[in-house]
């Protein structure tokens, strides 16, 4: 699948990152990423908001983030 540029009409597959803020919602006060895309052919910005329970985690919790539960965070030895 891919899209075709509202400024220059060109199709791609991909768009090139240029922000991904995390920010609340003044409106709802939801949680979430201010997500910037370019178009890799002109820069034509696009804009999207990704709520942070829509966000997955590509690899595992790993035993330094702070979302692990204490049980995984024992000191060696």
């Amino acid at each position: 699948m891919s899209i075709t540029c509202i400024s220059c009409h060109q199709a791609t597959r991909h768009l090139n990152p240029a922000q991904a803020r995390i920010i609340q919602q003044p409106e709802s006060g939801e949680w979430g990423i201010d997500l910037l895309l370019a178009c890799p052919h002109c820069g034509q910005p696009y804009s999207a908001w990704i709520l942070n329970w829509d966000v997955v985690p590509l690899k595992g919790i790993t035993t330094n983030s702070p979302s692990t539960p204490h049980t995984h965070n024992k000191p060696a030895g």
